[in-house]
């Protein structure tokens, strides 16, 4: 994939210098303004406007300023198109996409972005939310998708507006200028989503250079070969919802990469203001009769003023520009200065669109809803850091990292706690962190001791795989090119020898798997178990993506590879018989077990339920874990294929 990123400026008098060398005094309150010109003889109050409209004419000249940023992926290829796409429709089925909005609001969680010196900007671009939501609503316990849901939800995740409300730190109402390190428990939030329910299209073709919809143009920078360059008011923007392609031979096409950046821009108030200022002073300057002149001033208003300082400001900013300042700074930095530096005079009133289709455009078609069904819910959003896992956090007592920038020395990162007290200052360039107490820097694994605030190196270790209790932890050490893990108290004394390629905790025992295909077991005191024959465990649904929760239990393995079901504290439920045991993915309480034929060849299927029970006999030539499209459990009994029911099966057999 090409990468391609360039910054286009547009402004007049760029690089000239501030405002004649001669900065006007902050402007007083409109009144007292008006009143200290009115005061003043008209020869006077002519010089000051002259004054006044110089500076005024530069302002005007860098109000024509803007900046666009050219960010877009692409494949850089082109492939003939051999028959159209499908024409764009909606789904119908809107009543499902309402049901799986409400599964979205009740599955968001929200992590949190610990950067000290974190400031609120809307047109910085790639600005780091101080909060990032994501919803579970396509994601089973264990991670895996439910297809129908991701399918149907994915295209309009990306439009759900996420307001928040209030912050709650401990339980307690926070106000948001009292955030700063601290760890919030959890947002009160509105959740919108403007679900398009009818829409239209405009035509662009490849030679226009402009498109009037509704009143407002849409500017076509390029087209050429299969990408198109739009410039589109923000308004229309906001209610398209697809695009499509002809080529050539009017065959049409799908989108394959789409890039959209905000042009920055000065607002049209402010532009406005100045014009209408201006104006007033050359009305004034064409006049000999004073009291006409002094009349005319009382046109003057707030707002023109407030624009005029506000672009001044702005003025000396742009005027302190060199081509140098903006190389050094690259891109998307001076990008996102420029929208720092101008936030009181610059807005993005339009979107600069990059359109790419597989192959060269005729004619593009821009879909725009023109009717919405607006879902809406209020809801209380909960801090869940689910992407990199909880051993990450001690969630009462979290040691959280934390990062500041200073101009010179880049990001740096330290540690805080819960309450947003520094554990560690801000002084490593990198910071990974393992688990709530352990962290890499320099690629070396340190252990954050709280109580003395300081980082201190185990270098015997290799890294930390989890904490069993409190004190007691699973480390990788690596002897020559060989690595295992063992468990180590007080990370000196070694309690579990570094023989496992795993360690694993349960409700009630501890299971070290080791590299020769053996398995001991372990109560919480670290006490070696009796092995009832087993060599080797695994719980039932360790090797099955499925949106279902199974009961915890466990297939065990003998030194003559027959297994067993065993419950969740290991007790056998079944002899060891079976070659194998294997869970349905859409069923919970019953497993697919297999006995060997008379002669060797092959397996006998059946079925065990929970508490190990045969509940239909060794007779079936398979029986598959994936129900049919209906629901019905398919097997093969004497060479015929079949299909049933669950309970229709169990009743039969």
């Amino acid at each position: 994939m090409k990468y391609k990123l360039t910054l286009t400026v547009f402004v007049i008098g760029l690089f000239l210098s501030s405002c004649g060398g001669q900065n006007p005094e902050k402007s007083k309150p409109v009144r007292e303004y008006v009143a200290h010109l009115q005061a003043m003889k008209l020869g006077d109050l002519k010089q000051q406007l002259e004054r006044d409209t110089a500076v005024l004419n530069k302002l005007i000249k860098t109000a024509s300023f803007s900046i666009q940023l050219t960010s877009h992926f692409s494949s850089g290829e082109k492939s003939a198109v051999q028959k159209s796409a499908p024409l764009f429709s909606l789904t119908n089925n809107t009543s499902k996409l309402v049901e799986i909005f409400k599964i979205y609001c009740k599955q968001l969680y929200f992590n949190q972005n610990f950067n000290k010196n974190y400031k609120e900007d809307k047109n910085v671009l790639y600005r780091p939310r101080r909060f990032d939501f994501e919803s579970r609503y396509s994601l089973t316990d264990n991670n895996s998708i439910i297809e129908e849901r991701d399918s149907l939800f994915k295209p309009f995740e990306q439009d759900i507006e996420i307001v928040e409300k209030n912050y709650f730190f401990k339980g307690n109402k926070l106000a948001k200028n009292q955030i700063g390190l601290k760890r919030i428990d959890s947002i009160e939030t509105e959740i919108k989503l403007r679900l398009p329910l009818d829409f239209e299209k405009f035509i662009i073709g490849k030679s226009a250079k402009q498109v009037l919809y509704k009143n407002q143009f849409i500017n076509i920078e390029k087209i050429k070969d299969n990408v198109a360059r739009l410039e589109i008011p923000i308004s229309i923007y906001k209610d398209i919802i697809g695009y499509q392609a002809y080529n050539g031979q009017n065959l049409r096409m799908n989108t394959i990469a789409l890039s959209s950046i905000p042009i920055l821009s000065i607002r049209k108030d402010i532009t406005n203001h100045l014009k209408e200022l201006r104006d007033t002073f050359l009305a004034i300057l064409k006049t000999d009769n004073e009291n006409e002149a002094k009349q005319a001033l009382s046109k003057i208003t707030q707002k023109q003023l407030t624009a005029k300082d506000l672009m001044v400001k702005f003025q000396s900013y742009v005027s302190s520009l060199t081509k140098e300042r903006i190389k050094e700074l690259g891109d998307i930095p001076f990008y996102n200065e420029v929208a720092d530096k101008g936030k009181e005079v610059i807005a993005a009133e339009n979107q600069f669109v990059i359109v790419e289709f597989p192959d060269n455009i005729q004619t593009i078609d821009v879909i725009v809803a023109t009717k919405f069904d607006l879902l809406q819910q209020n809801s209380i959003v909960k801090f869940n850091n689910h992407r990199s896992g909880m051993k990450f956090f001690d969630l009462n007592n979290p040691n959280i990292i934390y990062n500041t920038y200073e101009n010179g020395k880049g990001l740096k990162y330290g540690i805080s706690n819960k309450e947003g007290d520094k554990i560690i200052a801000a002084q490593f360039k990198e910071l990974k962190q393992v688990g709530n107490d352990y962290f890499i820097v320099d690629n070396k694994l340190h252990w954050l001791d709280g109580a003395n605030k300081k980082m201190v190196p185990i270098p015997q270790f290799q890294s930390y795989m989890q904490t069993l209790k409190p004190g007691y932890d699973v480390f990788e050490k690596t002897t020559g090119d060989k690595s295992a893990v063992g468990v180590v108290f007080n990370r000196n004394k070694v309690v579990l020898p570094f023989e496992y390629y795993s360690v694993d905790k349960y409700d009630k025992f501890v299971i070290g798997h080791k590299n020769n295909d053996v398995d001991e077991v372990y109560d919480l005191n670290f006490k070696r178990l009796p092995d009832q024959g087993i060599k080797t465990i695994r719980t039932i649904n360790e090797f099955i993506s499925s949106d279902i929760k199974y009961p915890l239990l466990f297939i065990v393995e003998n030194d003559k590879k027959k297994k067993a079901l065993a419950d969740h504290t290991l007790n056998l439920l079944t002899p060891f018989k079976y070659e194998f045991i294997d869970p349905f993915f859409e069923i919970s309480d019953y497993f697919i077990a297999g006995i060997r034929t008379p002669d060797g060849s092959s397996y006998y299927y059946g079925l065990l339920d929970k508490n190990g029970k045969e509940v239909v006999p060794f007779i079936f030539d398979n029986i598959s874990n994936e129900l049919d499209k209906s629901g019905r459990l398919k097997y093969i009994l004497k060479n015929k294929h079949l299909a049933t029911q669950l309970k229709t099966f169990l009743k039969t057999y």
